[in-house]
């Protein structure tokens, strides 16, 4: 054979061998199956360099070995079984940690090298071995071995590195998706994607679960379509937000029926389109709503807690909450305690009386004692508040007004009982419970609509009795073992569905399995679609078709480039005259403009050193398509190194291009998705060494804190198991068991110690991830902080125990919650046994059940009102007692309405009121009398004096005239005196009946009154905004006009200055009446409003000593109190407190 046949044969040897390097590098981007892709491999290598044996051996380092992973020529049994030792003594134990390839023309009687047991075996001759990956992180070896001794030259070894590098790209990318897809497996949050266009284009499993229950085809369709009620809601706006704006948004929003769901969404901008993640927060929006409900349950009772106070400190004795209807001397309010420490908001003489009592009850006694305040008695009870461990952590102080009662005393129960039934409706399957006996005792569930049987037909009967039994063969050991503690999931066939059933075991707060669930979801849309798409895989993997377009040869010195019809059809070059051969700018003009000048000087680099040529670019075929190539080949030079011919070969590489980019975006988002997860994840290597973490793990830390180098490492993480409190070991770390092959899907609960010292609880799953020989390789967790959702629980917790702990101390009387039917919810109280009444009977029944009718005719409308919004009072008589009730509406976050009846046993208090309004009554027919009788003698006075003084006054000397002037005086002022007792006594018989007054205008028409006064005394009197109240309007009028009238007498030297202003109290007002005049004596302050008590004599000041006597009763008819405040020489104050609507 001549030279020229020679070279020519080695032509296309390498240019076959580049065609098997395009080809398998095609198949490497295109395929997911890395074992069909090392048979093909190994199966080209054979056929290219005509060996007998090719072989792909896999570096396994735990057991310091190569292991056979695939091969051609081996017999049968071989491969996957057979090793080689990793000794650098050996061809194959040498090349994974040569950086150049490995060749021998015989094993057989090399000096460097001996013949492993496996190719001795086979008595290899010459043969090379090159690292798949490099000689710092081999993966294995590709060999290739001929049974006789062989000279290999150069090309074959490059040729047989390049098939390396194309597996090592291959394994790189598929450990690297396998990692990618293990870890966006392991989201707990749902997620799917949207284009540009608002169509879906992914939605991974969890996300069918929350919004998807009927399995429909959801990717390709409009978002807006297939869920039309988000358009409606926050959804829509929200993401159009975050695509117009490319900003991230986060937001809450509930979706109605079908889904009937509240979300926490997340939703990210990109280039794309918009990615979505989100989760069902339900529960959790239920737990606030609860937590909400008891909250306001809680305030409402205090609020309205009738004729008393309630109060609760916690343990350094600082008021958390007061309130309730306080009457008496104790005059406080909420706003002045709340927040507050006891010793320091309280007078001294009260907080001497009730401190000692509050800090007893926070060591867990209680007590009950009663004290006079002023004239006022109170009952007070003192109880500790304990957790659901029955630890102290508040204390709870109620006092109530029991004057007219004194020594009753009793404590309220209330219990509470929750209802809850299993959804008739859980959606596309099945819901059943299971006893011991395998006998099902609950069926449910809406796929019952196309079962051969109804729910109702299956309770009862024995698992053995569905279907032919092949129902029960799938299914009984999976019931078994959920009675005896585990969960465990199986796939079977029944009615032509295919189900998967999930079954779990229902434990007592023992931890004892009492019954088994059974969850079947009808899987068949699933399974069938699943088929679809690997059969449309496979056919898109046969229609695949690549390969090379053309060869060329350049004859360098005549400026002819030879190419083939496919070669110049890709170039847009006429094909005749391209066979005939045409100037290399008649092909490289139809670059692309971007790729040209880099072309142009790789080509001039290759003649220049006659060396090899390989390059990628664009290029415009005559059809005008852009399309991108692979171009390899070499210049061949003469002897002086004059470039003579440059052959190649060029290779059409759009559809891996293609791939690349869409593997690159791919590989892009997923590692976008691990750094915007809303959970914190979390990567380790075999040994330990963490190696990945997302910033949702950092936040969750306080900081990157994740460079352990081993799994001893982790000693260095503070950490506490949140059940037990017990510190967590490194090896108990939820990544050490994990990397030993352990799956965390219960999660662990525990609380960390942050790197900026907080502690937060955090919820972690782990899930190792092996590779095809179930060796871990890598471990996975994700991490959510569930700090506030612990805290929501415990605050629930909290409110609940206080609200119970009040309802169970509520003294002589009844509390109720009734719903929107009027049925009792929770009843109870002291009064409740009292009254005959069995309570657990009571609760389920509505009014109209427990109440003869004219008894319900007198309630239901003000039970109706508290369902609207409205607080009412009325008395009843019922079971021989006089009761005084207060509904009132408790408000709730759903639909539903609830209402609180409040009920106080007055019938004692009835009956005192009647005695003293009997006595009252005489008292004022007394008074009257007494008063009409003695105005007749007076008169008769009167008229005398008058005579003697017309008739005598001439015969009367000075003294005499003195006396006489003595007698009048005293007869007038004893006047003035009788008609003040007659107006005091007439102040209930003789006053009007209450209207609405302004008490603005009732001020007005006093200072009208008193204009002459107030210009003579040059008075300046001040005023602002008063309220408008319900009241008898002469009657108020009195007591301003007394109140201004005393201020302007007893200013002393200086002008009156006075001020009256009006505030809030409670709910009621505050009246006050400044003046700066000459003030009160402290201990003759409760004179002052005594009939005929006087503090000055006549010379002084004048007057009948009635008029303060007469505001207070007048002031008491309206339900209030009046008080003075004053020090002498420093001015008086006058408070009347008022209520703002008066019981009718």
């Amino acid at each position: 054979m001549d030279s020229t046949s020679e070279a020519d044969a080695a032509l296309r040897r390498r240019i076959r061998q580049q065609e098997v390097v395009a080809d398998l590098g095609q198949q490497a981007l295109e395929t997911d199956d890395l074992d069909r892709l090392l048979r093909d491999a190994v199966v080209a290598v054979a056929e290219t360099l005509t060996v007998e044996y090719a072989t792909v051996l896999e570096l396994r380092s735990e057991d310091d070995a190569l292991a056979l992973r695939q091969g051609v020529g081996w017999r049968e049994g071989v491969i996957g079984s057979a090793t080689v030792p990793v000794e650098t003594s050996s061809q194959a134990g040498h090349a994974p940690f040569s950086a150049e390839p490995v060749v021998v023309d015989d094993l057989r009687c090399e000096e460097q090298f001996f013949a492993a047991e496996l190719h001795a075996d086979r008595d290899v001759g010459g043969g090379i071995s090159v690292v798949i990956g490099s000689a710092e992180e081999p993966w294995g070896v590709l060999e290739a071995h001929a049974t006789e001794e062989r000279e290999f030259v150069r090309h074959d070894a490059e040729f047989l590195e390049r098939v390396a590098d194309v597996l090592a790209a291959a394994i790189d990318r598929e450990e690297r998706r396998t990692e990618l897809e293990e870890i966006h497996g392991r989201i707990s949050d749902a997620f799917f994607a949207l284009d540009e266009d608002w169509t879906f284009t992914y939605l991974n499993e969890r996300a069918h679960e929350l919004i998807n229950p009927e399995s429909r085809e959801l990717v390709g369709r409009n978002v807006w379509e297939a869920f039309s009620a988000a358009t409606e809601r926050e959804f829509k706006p929200k993401y159009e937000r975050a695509m117009t704006d490319e900003e991230a948004v986060t937001f809450e929003e509930y979706y109605p029926e079908p889904l009937d769901s509240w979300f926490e969404v997340r939703a990210y901008p990109s280039e794309t389109g918009l990615s979505v993640y989100f989760r069902d927060v339900t529960e959790r929006k239920e737990r606030e709503r609860k937590l909400e409900e008891a909250r306001r349950r809680y305030r409402t009772l205090v609020e309205h807690f009738p004729n008393g106070a309630v109060a609760l400190v916690d343990e350094e004795l600082r008021y958390v909450t007061f309130g309730g209807t306080p009457s008496g001397e104790v005059d406080v309010a909420r706003e002045d305690l709340e927040g507050e420490r006891l010793y320091e908001a309280l007078p001294a003489e009260l907080a001497e009386l009730v401190g000692p009592r509050y800090e007893r009850a926070l060591e867990g006694d209680p007590s009950t004692f009663e004290a006079t305040i002023g004239d006022r008695t109170y009952q007070f009870h003192f109880v500790p508040v304990r957790d659901d461990d029955g630890a102290v952590v508040a204390a709870m102080g109620l006092s109530q007004d029991i004057t007219q009662r004194v020594g009753i005393e009793r404590r309220l129960e209330e219990s509470e009982q929750r209802y809850r039934t299993l959804a008739e409706n859980f959606p596309n399957g099945v819901v059943a419970l299971f006893d011991d006996n395998l006998e099902f005792t609950l069926v449910a569930g809406r796929a019952f609509e196309d079962l051969p049987m109804e729910a109702d037909e299956l309770e009862g009967r024995h698992v053995r009795e569905i279907g032919d039994g092949s129902v029960a063969d799938a299914l009984e050991p999976n019931l078994q073992a959920t009675l005896e503690g585990e969960e465990s999931t199986v796939e079977l066939e029944y009615a032509d569905r295919s189900w998967r059933v999930h079954t779990v075991p229902v434990t007592d707060e023992d931890g004892a399995v009492v019954v088994g669930l059974a969850m079947a979801q009808d899987v068949t849309e699933q399974t069938e679609r699943a088929r679809y798409l690997q059969d449309a895989k496979s056919q898109l993997e046969a229609a695949t078709d690549a390969g090379a377009v053309g060869t060329w040869e350049w004859h360098v010195q005549e400026d002819r480039f030879v190419a083939g019809p496919s070669f110049a059809r890709q170039f847009g070059v006429d094909p005749d005259a391209a066979r005939e051969g045409v100037s290399l700018e008649a092909f490289v003009s139809s670059i692309h403009e971007d790729d040209r000048e880099r072309i142009e000087r790789k080509i001039e680099a290759a003649v220049e050193s006659c060396g090899e040529y390989e390059a990628e670019y664009r290029v415009r075929n005559a059809d005008g398509e852009l399309r991108w190539v692979v171009a390899r080949g070499h210049v061949e030079c003469d002897a002086d190194g004059t470039a003579i011919t440059f052959p190649g070969a060029l290779t059409d590489i759009t559809e891996r291009k293609r791939a690349e980019r869409k593997l690159q975006k791919q590989r892009e988002h997923l590692e976008t998705l691990f750094e915007v997860l809303p959970v914190g994840v979390v990567v380790a290597e075999p040994d330990g060494r963490l190696v990945e973490a997302n910033d949702a793990a950092a936040e969750i830390w306080g900081g990157d804190v994740f460079d352990a180098e081993s799994v001893a490492d982790y000693e260095r993480y503070d950490g506490w198991w949140a059940d037990t409190g017990e510190p967590i070991d490194p090896g108990e770390w939820t990544m050490s068991r994990v990397l030993e092959g352990e799956t965390v899907l219960e999660p662990d609960v525990v609380e960390i110690e942050t790197a900026d010292g907080d502690r937060r609880t955090v919820m972690i799953h782990g899930m190792p991830i092996r590779n095809e020989a179930g060796e871990v390789v890598r471990g996975v967790l994700t991490q959510t902080d569930v700090t506030e959702r612990r805290e929501y629980r415990r605050k629930l917790e909290e409110s609940e125990q206080r609200y119970r702990t009040l309802a169970e101390n509520f003294p002589n009387g009844v509390v109720a919650l009734f719903d929107d039917d009027l049925r009792y919810r929770a009843a109870g109280g002291t009064l409740v046994t009292e009254l005959g009444i069995d309570r657990e009977s009571a609760v389920g029944k509505t009014i109209y059940e427990r109440y003869p009718d004219e008894l319900v005719e007198t309630v239901e409308p003000h039970f109706e009102a508290a369902l609207e919004g409205e607080e009412t009072t009325f008395e009843v008589t019922y079971a021989g007692r006089e009761l005084r009730a207060h509904t009132i509406p408790v408000r709730t976050t759903g639909s539903s309405r609830r209402g609180m009846l409040v009920v106080q046993d007055v019938t004692e208090r009835k009956e005192y009121q009647r005695k003293l309004e009997a006595s009252n009554e005489r008292l004022e027919q007394f008074a009257y009398a007494a008063s009409h009788d003695l105005q007749e003698p007076l008169r008769m006075i009167t008229s005398y004096l008058g005579l003697i003084e017309e008739r005598y006054a001439d015969a009367l000397d000075e003294d005499g005239e003195e006396f006489l002037e003595f007698a009048v005086d005293g007869a007038e002022r004893m006047r003035e005196m009788i008609d003040g007792l007659l107006e005091y006594s007439r102040v209930e018989t003789q006053g009007e009946p209450f209207e609405p007054i302004e008490l603005d205008a009732v001020l007005e028409d006093v200072l009208a009154d008193l204009q002459l006064r107030i210009e003579e005394s040059d008075a300046e009197i001040t005023t602002e905004s008063l309220p408008r109240i319900e009241g008898d309007g002469g009657q108020l009028r009195q007591v301003f006009q007394n109140l201004l009238a005393n201020a302007i007498t007893y200013s002393g030297d200086d002008p009156p200055r006075i001020h009256v202003e009006a505030e809030r109290a409670g709910s009621g007002w505050r009246i006050a009446v400044h003046d700066e005049g000459i003030g009160i004596e402290p201990d003759e302050q409760d004179q002052v409003f005594e009939v005929f008590q006087r503090l000055h004599s006549h010379e002084e000041y004048g007057g009948t000593g009635i008029g303060l006597a007469l505001c207070r009763r007048i002031v008491e008819r309206h339900g209030g109190e009046i008080t003075v405040d004053s020090e002498p020489g420093e001015g008086s104050t006058f408070t009347i407190r008022l209520p703002e609507e008066r019981d009718r």
